[in-house]
């Protein structure tokens, strides 16, 4: 045999010993071709290299059909309602409920028994190759707790993952000066009005956001003086999610 034709045979060699990572269970994932609803299809509103974000909408009357979740996936009621399984059983989900889901699993899924539409985010989280923590190089993570000096926020979850954090602000309320992580995103559950202010925008920029508004968050130093204020009507409520690295 040439030196080619052994160098092709030990590169054959080489990848069929490499590991399939669709073997094991904990690096599951849905791709973005794939459906969590039968009957039920989603809008891609959120696609990066850690998370797949998809937004569903089950109209009163109607069936999700099978539903197929993987392994670390977030799911969050923007609109709540009345969901029934095909055994009768009928749950109501609040707005802004948070379900972990932690393995891959199947179900018969379930139908919307209440008078209005639920409107339902997905998150489904990448794999990574490894979660970093203070090791012997003294590293320390780059996640953590957001913290608004001035709104105290709820600590709905936290696990290997991520940290799930929901904060309410009231017209006319300010944050306080604070940082923002890397690999960060929120989910409005109920929008407004607001005004950011920082160091580099004292006057502040205005914007808004509709309810079930979800974008992922710059990473912002304490040094930038950022802050934001709701100058709305209302009170919005919003879900942070912080992942780890």
């Amino acid at each position: 045999m040439s030196r080619r034709g052994l160098i092709v045979v030990w590169i054959m060699v080489l990848l069929s010993a490499a590991p399939k990572l669709d073997a094991d269970p904990a690096h599951h994932e849905l791709r973005s071709t794939q459906r969590i609803h039968a009957d039920l299809p989603g809008t891609i509103v959120l696609e990066n290299e850690r998370v797949l974000i998809q937004r569903f909408i089950i109209q009163p009357g109607q069936s999700t059909g099978a539903r197929t979740y993987a392994a670390h996936q977030l799911e969050v009621f923007v609109k709540g309602g009345i969901l029934s399984s095909k055994t009768g059983r009928s749950t109501l989900w609040p707005d802004g409920r948070v379900v972990w889901l932690q393995d891959a699993g199947h179900d018969e899924g379930s139908t919307n028994t209440g008078r209005t539409a639920v409107e339902l985010v997905w998150v489904t989280f990448k794999p990574v190759k490894s979660i970093s923590h203070t090791g012997a190089s003294g590293r320390q993570p780059t996640y953590g707790y957001l913290n608004y000096p001035n709104i105290p926020g709820e600590d709905v979850l936290e696990n290997d993952q991520a940290i799930v954090q929901r904060f309410k602000m009231k017209p006319g309320e300010w944050e306080g000066l604070h940082a923002h992580n890397p690999n960060t995103f929120y989910i409005f559950i109920k929008g407004g009005h607001w005004l950011s202010k920082s160091k580099a925008h004292p006057q502040g920029i205005s914007g808004t956001a509709e309810d079930g508004t979800v974008a992922w968050m710059d990473t912002i130093d304490m040094s930038e003086e950022h802050q934001s204020g709701n100058i709305g009507t209302t009170t919005s409520e919003v879900v942070w999610v912080a992942l780890k690295d």
